[in-house]
C-alpha cells in the first residue's frame, strides 16, 4: 500500500515538474503563426518526442523487440543524433546482461532494413530524387563538420544556457533525483552523457537536446517526492518540502517571463502585421521582405492581401533596377554592415518607421518590476517616395524694404559677394555677420541664423534665400525614430538641433490652430532692423527674445526626453498628433499650477 502511494506521488510531482518541459513548446505554439519554420518545428518535436519517449518506456519495462524498434524508427527516420542517447540505454542494458548481442542483431538487422526503406521511398519520392534525409543530415552535420557555419557555440553551452531556460529550477533537484533514487541513475547519467558527447558538435541548438527534458525531469519529480514523503520528520525537512513545492510555482513566473522576451523574437512579423496597417487602403503595393524579416516572423500565413506582391528574394542587391519593382521595403535596420545600402536607399525610399527587437535584459531600480526587457531597431519598413509633381510653384512677389537710415546697414561691413562665394567653409551669413553659437541649446545658432538672414539687405537676398529656405523646412516630417534616439542621448549636434526645431514649429502650428498668439513666432518674417549706430545689438536682443522664451523652450525640452510610447498608441496616433497631446497636457499642467 505504501509503494502505491508513494507511486502516486511520484506521479504528481512528475506532472508538476512536466509544466518545465512544456513551457518552451508552449512559447513555440503561441508564435506559430508567425513562422513557417517554427510549425514544422514544433509538429516534428512532438512526432520525435513520442517515439522516444515510446522508446525509453519499453527500456525502463525490459521489453527490448519495441524498444529497438522504436529507436530504430526515431534515429533513421527523424533525428540521427539520437543514435547516442538510444545507444548508451542499450550499452546499459548490454552490460547488465539483460539483452543480448545474438538477439540485438536478430531484431535490429530486419526491423533497420525496413524502416530505411520505406523513408528512402517514401521522401524520394517527394523529393522526385534518390534521398535519406537524415543520412544528408548526419553527412553534413558531422562527417563533413559544416553545421558550424550556421553558428558556434562555447562547449559547455547546453549547460549553462540550454538547460537552465528549458527546465528552470527544476534543474537544481536533478543531482538530487539522481543521488537519492538508484533506479533512476541509468537514464538520467545516459541523458546527461548524451548533452555531454552532442557539445562535442561546434553548432549548438536547444532543439538538438530537448529529448532529455522529460527523463531529467523523472529525476527531479524524484526528488521532490523523497522530500515531501519527509517533511514530518523535522522543521527542516520542512522547509525542504515548502522549497519543493515552491520551485514549481517559479518555474510558472519563468515561463511568462520568457513568453514575454519571445515576443520580441520576431521583429519582421511584426513589421509586416505593421505595414498592413499602415497601408490598410492601398492595393497597389509591392514589398520585398529580405532575409533577418524572412526568418524573423514573416510567413505564408501573413500574406493575407490578394492584391499585394509579396517578394523573398534572397539574392537581392539593392540595385536601382531591382529597386524598381517595389513600392515598399522590410530591410535590416542600419548597421556597420549594411551602412552603404542605406546610402542608396535614402535616395528613393523614406523611411516610415522602425521595428524593435530583443538585445538585452537590465535593472532598474526606480519600478515595481526590477528587470527591464531592452530592445533595439531591427527592421525598418521604408516607403518609396512619391516623386514630385511637374508644375512650377508660382513664384513669390520680392519683398521691398524700405531702410529709412542707410547707415544702419553701413555699420555692418559686408565683404564683396566674390569672397563670399570662395569661402567654402563658411555660409553666406557666417562671411557677412559672425554668429555666436550658443552650445546649451541646439537649436539657438540655427535659429539665429535664419533671423538674421532675413535681416540681410536685398542685394544678398538671392544669395542666403536657398540657405534660409533649406534650415527653415525640413526634408520630411518629424517621426518616433528621431524623438526616441533623442531621448537616449543617441544624436549628433545637427541631428538634436533639426529635431528640437521641427518640435518648436510643431508647437507653433499647434497654438495658431488654436488661435493663440505667440509673442516673437519664428514663423514671422523680416522683422525690422533699427536705426542708429545701436542698430546691430537691437537686432542681436529680438533674436535673443525669439530663443529664448522659456516657455517654449522648456516645453521642448521636456518632451526630448519623454517616451512616447507611454503616453500615446503609436499604432493608432501618428508621431505629430501624439505631440499635440503632449502639448496639451504640458500646458494643462501648468495653468493648474498658476490656478
Amino acid at each position: 500500500m505504501e509503494q502505491l502511494k508513494a507511486g502516486r506521488n511520484e506521479n504528481l510531482w512528475r506532472g508538476g515538474a512536466s509544466v518545465v518541459y512544456s513551457h518552451h513548446h508552449n512559447t513555440v505554439s503561441f508564435h506559430v503563426l508567425h513562422d513557417e519554420a517554427l510549425a514544422k518545428y514544433f509538429c516534428l518535436a512532438l512526432r520525435t518526442n513520442f517515439s522516444v519517449l515510446y522508446a525509453i518506456a519499453y527500456w525502463m519495462r525490459y521489453q527490448h523487440k519495441p524498444f529497438i524498434i522504436c529507436s530504430g524508427i526515431s534515429i533513421l527516420v527523424f533525428r540521427s543524433e539520437l543514435a547516442l542517447f538510444l545507444g548508451l540505454l542499450l550499452a546499459v542494458s548490454l552490460l547488465q546482461r539483460k539483452f543480448s548481442i545474438d538477439r540485438l542483431l536478430k531484431i535490429s538487422l530486419p526491423a533497420g532494413i525496413c524502416i530505411l526503406a520505406a523513408t528512402v521511398l517514401v521522401d524520394s519520392f517527394f523529393w522526385r530524387r534518390l534521398l535519406w534525409p537524415e543520412g544528408e543530415v548526419l553527412w553534413y552535420n558531422t562527417i563533413l563538420n559544416k553545421s558550424s557555419n550556421w553558428g558556434t557555440s562555447p562547449f559547455f553551452w547546453y549547460f549553462y544556457s540550454a538547460m537552465p531556460r528549458a527546465m528552470g529550477a527544476s534543474l537544481v533537484f536533478v543531482p538530487i533525483g539522481i543521488f537519492l533514487e538508484k533506479r533512476i541513475r541509468p537514464l538520467a547519467l545516459s541523458a546527461l552523457a548524451f548533452v555531454l558527447l552532442y557539445s562535442l558538435l561546434p553548432h549548438k541548438e536547444l532543439r538538438f537536446i530537448i529529448y532529455v527534458f522529460p527523463v531529467l525531469n523523472i529525476a527531479a519529480a524524484c526528488a521532490c517526492q523523497r522530500i515531501w514523503m519527509n517533511s514530518a520528520k523535522s522543521t527542516w525537512h520542512s522547509f525542504l518540502a515548502l522549497c519543493s513545492g515552491a520551485h514549481l510555482l517559479l518555474n510558472v513566473f519563468m515561463t511568462v517571463f520568457l513568453l514575454v522576451i519571445s515576443g520580441t523574437n520576431y521583429p519582421g512579423g511584426e513589421a509586416l502585421s505593421r505595414l498592413h496597417r499602415l497601408e490598410v487602403g492601398s492595393s497597389n503595393v509591392s514589398v520585398h521582405i529580405s532575409n533577418l524579416a524572412a526568418q524573423s516572423g514573416v510567413s505564408r500565413f501573413m500574406e493575407v492581401r490578394d492584391e499585394w506582391a509579396y517578394s523573398k528574394n534572397e539574392s537581392m542587391n539593392y540595385t536601382q533596377a531591382e529597386l524598381a519593382s517595389y513600392t515598399h521595403l522590410l530591410v535590416e535596420a542600419k548597421n556597420k554592415q549594411n551602412t552603404d545600402v542605406w546610402a542608396s536607399l535614402q535616395d528613393e525610399f523614406d523611411t516610415v518607421e522602425f521595428i524593435d527587437c530583443f538585445n538585452s535584459i537590465g535593472i532598474q531600480y526606480n519600478s515595481l518590476l526590477p528587470v527591464r526587457i531592452k530592445t533595439k531597431p531591427c527592421i525598418g519598413i521604408l516607403k518609396r517616395r512619391i516623386p514630385p509633381s511637374n508644375k512650377q510653384k508660382p513664384q513669390a512677389k520680392p519683398r521691398k524694404e524700405k531702410v529709412t537710415k542707410p547707415e544702419a546697414v553701413e555699420e555692418i561691413k559686408t565683404p564683396p559677394i566674390e569672397k563670399i562665394a570662395r569661402d567654402s567653409n563658411k555660409s553666406v551669413v557666417e562671411a557677412i555677420l559672425p554668429v555666436d553659437v550658443d552650445d546649451d541649446d541646439g537649436i539657438v545658432a540655427t535659429v539665429e541664423e535664419m533671423s538674421l538672414e532675413q535681416d540681410i539687405n536685398s542685394e544678398y537676398e538671392k544669395v542666403v534665400e536657398p540657405e534660409v529656405e533649406s534650415i527653415e523646412t525640413p526634408a520630411k516630417e518629424i517621426n518616433f525614430q528621431e524623438l526616441r534616439n533623442l531621448a537616449m542621448g543617441q544624436t549628433t549636434k545637427t541631428s538634436r538641433a533639426a529635431t528640437k526645431l521641427k518640435i518648436r514649429k510643431i508647437i507653433e502650428q499647434h497654438y495658431r490652430s488654436k488661435g493663440k498668439q505667440i509673442e516673437n513666432d519664428s514663423a514671422e518674417r523680416s522683422p525690422k532692423i533699427p536705426g542708429g549706430t545701436a542698430g546691430r545689438p537691437g537686432v542681436r536682443q529680438s533674436v535673443k527674445a525669439i530663443i529664448k522664451q522659456e516657455k517654449i523652450k522648456e516645453m521642448i525640452e521636456q518632451i526630448s526626453t519623454m517616451d512616447l510610447t507611454r503616453i500615446c498608441d503609436l499604432e493608432k496616433t501618428s508621431t505629430k498628433d501624439c505631440l499635440k497631446q503632449v502639448i496639451d497636457k504640458i500646458d494643462d499642467s501648468e495653468n493648474a499650477k498658476l490656478k
